[in-house]
């Protein structure tokens, strides 16, 4: 092919690009929606994993009980186990389906749905057109994105959200302007209700963005404070509300969640420093915490007690953290005892191990890619900072916490941008070259 062909071909592809990526958006949707039929309902009489606390309290809300869970004794309990944003998008499902899980299943696939497009779209502004549609072929067939779109939980709407904020962080870097700074601000402070921890990625996204930009204006210093104020100042207000009503109800400060506590006693206890499960949670070392707690402390209370107890383990068995962290970073990688993650699946969400499998072999099968990806991008000089910022911070909070898969998030939407890039060049790219010579 000439390279006036291949130009051709591209502005015939950017022509087409939004059909073609809607049209993958579509096929996202309905393989999501089949997919869903393989995972079991959760059981509704107990919490047992998170999609259960966000049906419920989603059905509580609906029936006029607010962010709060049902007791034995039929009375409600105020909760802000997690963040409030997935509550609030299975809403309409949960009026449609006042106590069953479908409707809202099918509500997280559609925003999976969305974060295909969107992540199409960012690969066009990394690397044109091409690199978009591969990139929205990807999103749509990796399992280590679609496994989430299996369950009423959290991670969907965070894919969706962090595929936004680097989508406008490319665009903005590009092309400044007043309403991508307030998308950044909003997009960031929705992020913050859905997963706090997520949040602080979207920071570290949106800053070299708008320092960027910045360069080009006359008076950069100021340009750069206006710029990071009104994005800062967004993301407050967002989560603001949310953390008045919880001051409200728990009569103490409660940001976001209540959720910090057992995650890191699950963490930081016997079982996740020695043992087998080294750098694994220890998903029963909350009970005896749980046991200890002073009778009649609410939902932040008690989170306050586990965060202590937590923080008191650590520091005890320091001399343990450098062997923990190697062993977070294998678990979170699938490099040691997948089998144990896929077990564990199953045990935590009646996931069959085939579908757990996929999103294990799969990662394998892509990071190479990614990594060569990366490659080709550097000798495009295509901007990839954000995407290595994606994977970096997977890599910093695995040393925090645990392991577990849903934490790869960030590096999966980077990898499946990077993997993109390579197909591109594997694919396209080569084969020009050749025929032009």
């Amino acid at each position: 092919m000439t390279a006036a062909g291949e130009r051709d071909d591209a502005t015939s592809l950017e022509g087409r690009f939004a059909t073609i990526v809607w049209l993958l958006g579509l096929a996202a949707l309905a393989t999501r929606l089949v997919l869903q039929r393989f995972e079991p309902l959760p059981p509704s009489k107990k919490v047992v994993a998170d999609e259960v606390w966000y049906a419920r309290v989603a059905h509580s809300v609906v029936h006029g009980h607010g962010f709060a869970l049902s007791s034995y004794t039929g009375s409600y309990v105020q909760t802000a186990l997690h963040g409030p944003l997935t509550v609030l998008l299975l809403l309409p499902a949960s009026v449609v389906q006042p106590y069953g899980y479908t409707a809202q299943r099918a509500t997280i696939a559609l925003l999976g749905a969305l974060a295909v497009v969107v992540i199409g779209y960012a690969g066009r502004e990394l690397g044109g057109a091409r690199v978009g549609v591969l990139a929205a072929i990807l999103a749509l067939a990796y399992p280590g994105l679609w496994v989430n779109d299996l369950v009423a939980t959290s991670e969907t709407p965070a894919v969706l959200l962090l595929a936004v904020i680097l989508l406008l962080t490319l665009r903005y870097r590009r092309r400044p302007s007043t309403a991508g700074l307030v998308s950044l601000g909003l997009a960031t402070g929705l992020l913050a209700l859905d997963r706090a921890e997520l949040a602080v990625l979207g920071l570290l996204l949106a800053v070299p963005a708008l320092v960027a930009a910045s360069r080009s204006v006359p008076n950069r210093a100021a340009a750069l404070v206006r710029s990071l104020a009104v994005v800062g100042v967004l993301a407050v207000g967002v989560v603001v509300p949310w953390s008045a009503y919880n001051q409200a109800r728990f009569h103490q400060t409660v940001l976001i969640s209540n959720n910090l506590g057992q995650t890191l006693v699950g963490a930081n206890c016997p079982q996740s420093y020695y043992g087998p499960l080294t750098g694994y949670d220890g998903n029963t070392c909350f009970l005896p915490v749980l046991y200890r707690v002073p009778h009649g402390l609410n939902e932040a209370g008690v989170d306050s007690y586990f965060r202590h107890e937590a923080v008191h383990y650590a520091l005890a068995h320091w001399h343990r953290w450098p062997v923990v962290a190697v062993m977070r970073e294998l678990w979170l990688w699938s490099l040691w005892r997948p089998g144990w993650t896929v077990f564990m699946s199953g045990i935590y969400l009646g996931r069959p191990q085939w579908i757990a499998w996929t999103q294990v072999v799969t990662f394998w099968l892509l990071a190479p890619l990614a990594i060569y990806g990366l490659v080709v991008a550097r000798r495009r000089k295509v901007p990839v900072a954000a995407l290595v910022t994606m994977v970096a911070f997977t890599a910093a909070l695995g040393l925090l916490v645990v392991g577990h898969l849903r934490y790869r998030i960030p590096t999966e939407i980077a990898f499946v941008l990077l993997g993109s890039v390579a197909l591109d060049e594997l694919l396209f790219a080569r084969r020009a070259r050749a025929a032009a010579n």
